[in-house]
């Protein structure tokens, strides 16, 4: 696959010096670009099989399908520090976002790296979720369960403990509700009883935060955030929804030469200005990590010698291909 990849850039390559040679249009050269979108239908799809475009060095990566369109651009800023970020553009009529699991229906044992988790699942899109596994263990202990947060898993709750209060903590323990027909929906630590969430027909629940946009408005709890953290730039991610079908999620690099990392300000600032009316923090730092057919496309700290962010056992993802490289059906894993 990547060898036939190869072959079309240069091929592209190979078109556009011929074309710009004799005359024709830098626009007319663009259009044989591998890279553009192929021709669509009025719904903004393809009327059957898969487009799949990758390149790292121009920071774009595509997909579509009859029923999924993906677009993730690199996007980088100098003002008022270095940062690199991954913009992941969503389009859906059929597929909603959920938890893809290192093995079938085992959400928080058997951790892997990122990659070997998301291409054995097929997953087109995938991001780090709530990183819950890290804090399970908490479940054994009746004082610290609290700390675990509203967990549901494909409508089975897993955990019904969250903290009293609201609270500037890391993680707060916000909600990101997760809805068979697409809808997105954030709430605050305390707002909603796990039973409550299954009556209003949640199938996933995650918990971290802090909620960074409710109806379009910000999380007033920000700037206190910014204030006990004194602005504390890292790695983040962050899911979002512009409404049912069209969301959006974003991915921060920290710690890194060429990007400091993002505030949970800016991060919500990025989001309300892709037209988001609510998104969620998710975790961050080492967790933090973008896919896109089951490759890790963003950089991490040098921690671990193979680039990757850290292990974990589930991902929030979007979309299943039989091109992703890896992929391996539940029968077989």
């Amino acid at each position: 696959m990547t060898e036939v990849k190869t072959l079309c850039r240069l091929a592209a390559l190979f078109l556009a010096v011929l074309v710009f040679g004799t005359g024709v249009s830098r626009a007319q050269a663009e259009a044989d670009d591998p890279g553009a979108w192929p021709e669509l239908n009025e719904a903004g799809y393809l009327d059957s099989g898969e487009f799949v475009y990758e390149d790292p060095d121009a920071g774009l990566w595509r997909y579509c399908s009859e029923t999924l369109r993906i677009e993730v651009v690199r996007k980088t800023e100098t003002d008022p520090i270095k940062l690199v970020w991954y913009d992941a553009e969503v389009w859906s009529r059929q597929e909603t976002f959920g938890m893809v699991t290192n093995k079938p229906g085992e959400y928080f044992s058997n951790s892997d790296w990122p990659a070997v988790v998301c291409s054995k699942n097929g997953a087109v899109l995938a991001i780090n979720g709530d990183f819950a596994c890290h804090r399970w263990p908490k479940m054994r202990s009746k004082k610290e369960r609290s700390q675990v947060g509203i967990i549901i898993r494909d409508g089975e709750i897993k955990s019904e403990y969250t903290v009293k209060t609201v609270n500037t903590g890391v993680p707060n323990l916000d909600t990101l509700v997760l809805y068979p027909d697409g809808n997105i929906e954030v709430y605050d630590c305390n707002e909603l009883t796990a039973q409550e969430y299954i009556d209003k027909g949640a199938k996933d629940v995650l918990a971290f935060g802090p909620w960074l946009l409710r109806d379009g408005e910000f999380n007033p709890l920000l700037p206190k955030y910014e204030s006990k953290y004194k602005n504390y730039r890292a790695p983040r991610t962050a899911i979002g929804m512009i409404e049912p079908g069209h969301y959006i999620a974003m991915m921060a690099e920290g710690r890194l030469k060429d990007s400091k990392g993002i505030t949970m300000t800016h991060l919500a600032e990025k989001m309300k200005e892709r037209g988001c009316v609510c998104a969620l923090n998710m975790d961050g730092g080492m967790t933090s990590c973008i896919m896109f057919m089951g490759k890790q496309i963003c950089q991490v700290e040098k921690k671990n010698k193979n680039g990757s962010a850290r292990k974990q056992t589930e991902f929030l993802a979007i979309g299943t291909s039989l091109l992703v490289e890896g992929y391996l059906p539940p029968e077989e894993r």
